[in-house]
C-alpha cells in the first residue's frame, strides 16, 4: 500500500513553484523506497475524455490521488500531514520505542499495525512481535463495541427526554378549554 511520507515546495528561477509528494511503501521498504513525485504527475486531470477515464492507468491514478489528494489538500492548508486512523500513541499495546520502530517502518497508527504483514512483525527487535497485529486487531474491534455502547446509552437518554416532552405537550390544553372536571 502506498503511503505518503511529506511534502515539499520547489521554487524554480523564473518558473511557478512546484508542489511535490514523497511516497513509500509500508513495510521493510519503506527507508529504501522512498520517492519524490511532482503533482503534476499524480493528480488527474479534470477534463479526460470518457474513453481515456475508463482505462486501467487512469484508474490506477485515481487510485494512488484518492490516497494523496486529502492529504495534499491537507498540508496545503495547515502545512501538517493528517494521519488515518489512531495515532500509536494512544494505544497501551505499544511502547515509545516499539513505536519509534513502527514509525521508521511507515506505520503510525494502530490500524497500520494490524494491517501488518508477518514478515514484517517477525523482524521487529521485540519478544512476540508476531502477535502485535492480533492485538491492535482485537484493540480496535473492542473500541468499535465500545462506540456503539456510548452510542445506544445517548440514544436511550435521548429517547427518553422525547418522551418526556411528548407527555408534557399532550397534558397542555389549548386556550379557552375548560378543564375535565372528576364526576
Amino acid at each position: 500500500m502506498t503511503q505518503v511520507v511529506d511534502f515539499k515546495t520547489t521554487y524554480p528561477v523564473g518558473k511557478d513553484p512546484i508542489d511535490w509528494v514523497c511516497v513509500a511503501p509500508a513495510g521493510e521498504s519503506y527507508m529504501r523506497t522512498q520517492t519524490w513525485i511532482p503533482i503534476s504527475k499524480v493528480k488527474p486531470k479534470e477534463d479526460v475524455d470518457p474513453e481515456r477515464s475508463q482505462g486501467m492507468s487512469y484508474q490506477a491514478l485515481l487510485g494512488t490521488w484518492s490516497i494523496i489528494g486529502p492529504k495534499y489538500e491537507a498540508w496545503k492548508t495547515s502545512n501538517t500531514i493528517p494521519d488515518d486512523g489512531m495515532a500509536l500513541a494512544s494505544w497501551s499495546g505499544v511502547t515509545k520505542e516499539i513505536a519509534d520502530i513502527l514509525k521508521k517502518q511507515g506505520i503510525r497508527t494502530v490500524e497500520g499495525v494490524a494491517e501488518m504483514s508477518p514478515d514484517l512483525a517477525s523482524k521487529l527487535p521485540m519478544p512476540n512481535a508476531r502477535k502485535l497485529p492480533k492485538m491492535a486487531q482485537d484493540y480496535l474491534s473492542s473500541r468499535d463495541g465500545e462506540a456503539l455502547v456510548e452510542e445506544n446509552e445517548a440514544l436511550k437518554e435521548r429517547m427518553a427526554a422525547m418522551e418526556q416532552m411528548l407527555a408534557e405537550m399532550t397534558e397542555k390544553r389549548g386556550p379557552g378549554r375548560p378543564k375535565k372536571v372528576d364526576a
